[in-house]
């Protein structure tokens, strides 16, 4: 089995947690990288904090195994993992992105799928420049503002959606269209995380989507890096339902709207009949 940079950069993270070894985890980060916690709204700047806090947790809670990878991702300079992590005492399923530069990590952001806080975090006084830019995000995706967007997305934008990767501005925007142009739409709903850094955004949020068909609540994750004032990567993954969930949701919708269609047109070809002999 072949495996990509990123794939290998994952077991050797994966080893070390699961040796407990920090020296080896503190050795993947860059010296000026940044770590943040969806789950506790916790920023760690620099190599010697993010080592230190991991040091303590060990300490606590024992090595850290990874097992169960469902999904990952990888978009070059970036990846996202989901995963079940592990350490004597608890269990959970997590996400993990990382922006990898030089080799090392730049950016960690992580966060739980399962099981989820009772709680939403604090939302941070404004305004800032992230709150600025995401709702104006929010702004040209409720009103269907592509020229909105491009005000909002870097041009060497890299997003992946649910695992679906498409690079560019210009065709993320496309695909957006294509989306809205189907009779679709979203309008977000509620934040419970938001956490931000000067080059990131860490948000869980859920959002009503759908279109003339029906309409379904869908909580999610997203990792935004920014370069620049604009988003230069929005890694996106669901949280509820979940991915195989939604699509068998999808398929029976699909089936109920065929089912509809069927009766339709078996009443329209009924009447007719009717009309015919009459």
């Amino acid at each position: 089995m072949q495996l990509s940079s990123a794939q290998m950069f994952h077991h050797r993270w994966c080893a070390a947690l699961a040796a407990g070894n920090v020296a080896a985890v503190r050795d993947l980060f860059h010296p000026d990288a940044v770590q943040v916690s969806s789950a506790t709204g916790q920023v760690l700047s620099g190599v010697e904090q993010i080592a230190g806090a991991l040091e303590q947790l060990i300490g606590v809670a024992g090595p850290i195994a990874t097992s169960g990878v469902e999904s990952f991702v990888d978009l070059g300079d970036a990846f996202c993992v989901e995963s079940v992590q592990s350490t004597a005492y608890a269990q959970a399923f997590c996400y993990d992105v990382f922006v990898i530069d030089g080799g090392r990590i730049r950016f960690h952001a992580t966060g739980s799928i399962s099981p989820r806080a009772l709680a939403p975090l604090p939302q941070p006084s404004g305004p800032t420049q992230g709150q600025d830019l995401y709702r104006r995000y929010w702004a040209a995706t409720s009103a269907q503002d592509p020229n909105g967007l491009a005000a909002v997305f870097g041009p060497d934008l890299r997003f992946s959606n649910v695992g679906n990767v498409v690079y560019g501005r210009n065709e993320v925007i496309g695909a957006v269209q294509r989306f809205w142009g189907s009779g679709m739409g979203s309008a977000l709903k509620t934040v419970s995380r938001f956490v931000e850094t000067p080059q990131a955004l860490c948000v869980e949020a859920t959002a009503d989507v759908g279109g003339r068909g029906g309409r379904l609540d869908l909580a999610y994750y997203e990792v935004w890096m920014l370069r620049q004032g604009q988003v230069s990567h929005l890694i996106r993954g669901l949280i509820t339902p979940r991915p195989a969930e939604l699509k068998q949701i999808m398929q029976k919708a699909a089936d109920t709207n065929m089912r509809t269609l069927q009766d339709f047109t078996q009443a329209t070809m009924l009447r007719n009949a009717m009309q015919v002999r009459w």
